[in-house]
């Protein structure tokens, strides 16, 4: 384990019942079978720890992303009372090594479980060992711990019957917008891929059949479906001792990424319960050496199977930026530029429906060094002030990004380099090309922008935003023939005075947001550090990417906004650059926003690789 990537973490002052000083973390590959696991364990930094350690098994699919924040939260308040603490991501999630379509996924998972706790038990010296398992992570957790005895588990609104857990993503698949040539062979929830034969599988599993085995048991149940007697009283019979509450915040910590909030009561209360039987019942302390850990460097596969290597990173020593690199196992091509991919939303830097983790390893089996990180206050890059985290349009991001470009250059001796980025990656990759002054950063990505121009006032959901966004998908919709064919058919209940209104409201936002004039002034770049922009100039903005020797890339959805919104702003300067070819502009066709099926992903990626090699071969 080398010490670039194991991060100390600042106080969680701001949340005074999840104080986390002192705690560090080490990120880690855990060797199995089916191939490495991405793992985080969290100690104390200045007190020995129990030997008493504790798995967290999170959720499956869109459900692990939105809960990431919570779970290493929960991590770190464990560490805080000496328990050491590990988190892992399931083979074929997150950093994991595998894809979607693995064979005996369901077998593989709960093979994960018993690999992370002999781990715990063989390598850190833990003499027991407790399982936290959230939603299916409780399902399949309950499976394997019936061939591994552990002290005490932890079953956090648990998905309690496989069965109707694959009708719920069924619903989530069938709710999206698929497109009517797919084949509905597997299940696509919110970007995560489930085979028939993992669907199965997982239907077979009921948490009231299961012969977990444990001394102690602690049902945190969700406030908005109560206590599960049955539950309950399976466990009791299996010989534990059962405890049940009900706590808030299920909703919240589960909502989208930017939206998302830390369940604090639950995690104080599942805290102190362990925290107790630790103390209580626990064996002596020990001190955990880390030089004993596993590699931050692991070799994964990608198209065809093609080796690469991964490595967990520690980008800087001033800033606990996280990331991790992706590259072919032989050196790259000197003449390609590294790939830099930013976070989208709050999403952690694997990106929606694990979006940066596919882009990331095709693009180092195609011969490209590519990094994907998380901004400070956004997944594992851990700022002091708990109260700034989750800030999709951070104002350090440009801070954030240089330092990332620099790092690179230190480290990998890179020439060249791109950025990469989804939504307000996007925003983010088009301000650092305006922006900064390192010679290294050649061009910037943009994929699906929805603005051009932030300041510190506006929120997510600006009023504007959405008002761009149903402009552009109501005047779409007017210029469709088959859209006013069903209206005089009689298809639609709109009447005609109805219809003249709307779409003379329309016009009215539209001529009414038309954008101000500018004079060509430069910003006073040198003296103030990169932030948002003083003023909403997307002309000038792209003056200034030129004038920086820069080019920009658009890869838009057919039906997202993001180049409507460009010419709309700055139709002039936007076409001379399209007919001087330093902006160029593609469309993805069937794909929503966050491209959350592997269609459309693979449409991208594409696209994307095919631009790449009419630009650096």
């Amino acid at each position: 384990m080398t010490a670039d990537a194991t991060v100390l973490s600042p106080s969680l002052a701001a949340h005074p019942h999840l104080v986390a000083t002192n705690i560090m973390r080490s990120a880690l590959y855990l060797p199995t079978e089916q191939g490495p696991l991405f793992a985080w364990l969290h100690t104390h930094a200045l007190r020995p720890s129990h030997a008493h350690g504790v798995v967290i098994c999170p959720p499956l699919g869109y459900e692990q992303l939105h809960a990431h924040r919570s779970l290493r939260h929960l991590a770190d308040a464990l560490a805080a009372r000496q328990m050491p603490v590990l988190r892992f991501d399931w083979h074929g999630t997150g950093d994991s090594a595998g894809d979607d379509q693995a064979a005996y996924r369901v077998a593989t998972w709960i093979a994960n479980v018993r690999e992370a706790a002999k781990w715990m038990t063989h390598e850190c010296g833990c003499r027991q060992v407790s399982i936290v398992g959230l939603r299916a992570g409780a399902l399949l957790a309950a499976e394997a711990i019936g061939d591994l005895e552990v002290e005490n588990f932890v079953l956090w609104a648990p998905v309690t019957s496989g069965r109707a857990y694959v009708r719920e993503m069924t619903l989530v698949d069938r709710s999206g917008a698929a497109s009517s040539s797919e084949a509905r062979e597997s299940i696509e929830a919110g970007g995560f891929l489930v085979t028939q034969a993992a669907a199965a599988d997982l239907s077979k599993l009921q948490l009231t059949r299961s012969a977990a085995r444990c001394r102690s048991a602690l049902i945190v149940a969700r406030d908005d479906l109560g206590p599960d007697a049955r539950l309950a009283d399976h466990l009791a019979g299996s010989g534990a001792a059962v405890d049940q509450i009900v706590t808030a915040g299920y909703a919240a910590m589960m909502a989208e990424p930017h939206r998302c909030e830390v369940p604090t009561e639950a995690i104080r209360a599942i805290v102190d319960w362990l925290d107790e039987r630790a103390s209580r019942d626990g064996p002596s302390e020990l001190m955990i050496d880390l030089s004993i850990l596993g590699p931050n460097v692991a070799t994964m596969s990608a198209a065809g199977d093609e080796p690469i290597l991964e490595t967990a990173w520690r980008l800087s020593e001033s800033s606990d930026l996280f990331g991790i690199v992706s590259e072919p196992a032989e050196p790259p091509n000197c003449q390609r530029p590294a790939i830099v991919l930013l976070n989208a939303g709050s999403a952690y830097r694997v990106g929606p429906g694990r979006l940066n983790v596919f882009l990331a390893r095709q693009f180092a089996a195609a011969g490209y060094r590519c990094l994907r990180f998380d901004l400070r206050g956004l997944g594992d890059s851990v700022i002091a002030d708990a109260e700034r985290e989750n800030d999709c349009y951070p104002a350090t991001a440009f801070a954030d990004i240089q330092l990332a470009i620099d790092a690179l250059a230190k480290r990998y001796e890179i020439r060249r380099c791109v950025l990469m980025g989804l939504c307000s990656g996007a925003y983010a990759a088009f301000q650092s090309a305006a922006q900064l002054d390192s010679p290294t950063l050649v061009e910037s990505i943009l994929i699906n922008p929805l603005t051009f121009y932030w300041n510190d006032g506006m929120k997510v959901d600006d009023v504007m935003s959405q008002q761009r966004l149903a402009d552009h998908y109501s005047m779409a919709a007017a210029t469709q023939w088959s859209k006013w064919l069903k209206f005089f058919s009689g298809q639609t209940r709109l009447s005609m005075a109805a219809a003249a209104r709307l779409l003379a409201q329309r016009l009215h936002h539209r001529i009414a947001s038309l954008p101000r004039r500018y004079d060509a002034v430069a910003r006073p770049e040198s003296c103030r550090l990169p932030s948002h922009p003083e003023a909403d100039d997307l002309p000038g903005d792209l003056r200034r990417v030129l004038a920086r020797g820069r080019r920009l890339a658009m890869f838009v959805s057919r039906s997202d906004p993001g180049f409507v919104i460009l010419k709309h702003h700055a139709q002039r300067q936007a076409s001379r650059m399209l007919a001087e070819g330093t902006l160029r502009v593609s469309f993805i066709d069937d794909a929503d926003h966050t491209f959350s099926r592997f269609a459309a992903r693979r449409a991208l990626f594409d696209t994307l690789s095919s631009y790449l090699r009419s630009r650096w071969g």
